[in-house]
């Protein structure tokens, strides 16, 4: 009877035992892939995306929300009009790495803690994400990108948990994060924060910073989340697929870089003091010459306020609005062009040291006002161009002008007196009329 029971007892342990097993295989796993910064601007920030596996049928696709095309209607177009259209698509997880090995960056690889359920709803969205008419949207480098897509996705398969663990503020702006990735290319970087306003400048949280793709790595890697097996880590396994080679890590602060900032001030006001003095020379070689090269920099000055002002009144880049440059570069230095004909020379260079002084003025108030807290920006390097710079064009500039004009005086001076003497002399030679 014994015997009886124990081979009953083997025969259910056979039974249960594969099944177990059937039951504990996942069907869906998930990994957030993080590729690192490359060489073209648009992929200083680096990217990201999920690889989405099916066991079953050995099929792992990689879907990710960053892609444009410089071909699609209308690109550019949109694109300077600030409607900047992307798009989601899904390839092969194995081709795509393939492909990135070539371009030198790191890659990231991080399996997540997320139920199979909660995987296969995934999919099923981004399946339909990626098919025509389904797969375009209004891209924002902050609020709507490749990153902050694929946070929304990984946030809604663990129920809201990174949201709430990340929803406290970070100590840091929208530019100071951007500029972590921009700033060893100093005028690239100089010029995307000229460009931008006091918006990105407000205190964000973590859950913001997310808008940069290894942010994102950074925050899953260290989130503990609830399960029906109590608390444990959001990321099981983390495994460094590509290590690049001579990109220098990414800082976790940007240098200030003010000290460059001044020395290119202090440059260009020097030539542009030189260039402005020789223009008004009597010499025609030196006065031509000047005026033409003053004239290409007063046009680069110029379409760069141009380009300032139509973006923040003519299109929707929404990151350029209350902007305190626009006091600096503007399409009025097209107006100094004007001032170095011949005609009424004395009143022309006293209007050029007017021009400068107005320029100085406004330099002062925009500095005053973003001292006050609720309009601060973080244009402290456009500052420090601009503080050596009008500072030659309010001193050094009138001083050489003045002397100009007293030399050319003192030599009006000395003709005129030349002329008398010489038509005195004459008159003493002339016989006299009785």
């Amino acid at each position: 009877m014994r015997v009886k029971k124990l081979r009953i007892i083997i025969f259910l342990l056979f039974l249960i035992i594969p099944l177990n097993a059937n039951e504990s295989e996942r069907t869906w796993n998930c990994y957030l892939t993080t590729i690192g910064p490359g060489d073209p601007l648009y992929i200083w920030f680096g990217h990201t995306g999920l690889i989405l596996e099916n066991t079953q049928s050995e099929r792992a696709v990689f879907y990710d929300f960053g892609n444009f095309s410089f071909k699609s209607d209308h690109f550019y177009r949109n694109f300077a009009m600030g409607r900047l259209i992307y798009f989601s698509v899904g390839v092969s997880a194995k081709a795509y790495l393939n492909y990135i090995v070539s371009e030198n960056r790191d890659v990231t690889i991080q399996t997540l803690n997320l139920s199979e359920e909660s995987v296969a709803e995934m999919a099923e969205y981004l399946n339909w994400k990626v098919q025509k008419g389904n797969n375009t949207y209004l891209y924002h480098h902050y609020l709507d990108n490749c990153s902050t897509r694929i946070r929304d996705l990984i946030d809604k398969a663990c129920d809201g948990q990174l949201k709430k663990a990340s929803d406290y503020s970070a100590g840091t702006s929208f530019r100071e994060s951007y500029r972590r990735y921009s700033y060893h290319s100093w005028w690239p970087d100089w010029l995307l924060s000229f460009l931008q306003g006091q918006t990105i400048d407000e205190d964000i949280s973590y859950w913001d910073t997310m808008f940069l793709p290894e942010e994102l790595m950074k925050q899953v890697a260290d989130l503990q989340i609830e399960t029906p097996r109590g608390m444990e880590p959001l990321v099981l396994e983390t495994e460094y697929r590509i290590r690049s080679e001579g990109r220098p890590a990414t800082p976790e602060k940007a240098p200030s870089n003010i000290r460059q900032a001044f020395i290119n001030g202090l440059i260009a006001g020097i030539l542009l003091v030189l260039l402005q003095w020789a223009a008004l020379k009597k010499r025609n070689s030196i006065r031509i010459t000047s005026r033409i090269i003053l004239t290409v920099v007063l046009l680069i000055f110029s379409i760069i306020g141009g380009l300032l002002y139509f973006m923040i009144f003519f299109t929707n880049h929404s990151v350029t609005n209350q902007n305190l440059n626009i006091a600096l570069f503007h399409p009025f230095y097209l107006f100094l062009l004007f001032l170095f004909p011949k005609k009424n020379i004395l009143r022309r260079k006293k209007l050029i040291i007017s021009f400068w002084q107005i320029q100085a003025t406004l330099f002062a108030t925009i500095v005053l006002i973003g001292m006050i807290p609720a309009y601060h920006q973080g244009n402290e390097r456009t500052v420090f161009v601009f503080l050596p710079l009008l500072l030659l064009q309010i001193t050094a500039l009138p001083l050489l002008i003045r002397r100009q004009i007293t030399g050319e005086g003192q030599s009006y001076g000395l003709l005129n007196r030349a002329i008398s003497l010489k038509h005195g002399q004459d008159d003493q030679d002339e016989p006299s009329q009785i």
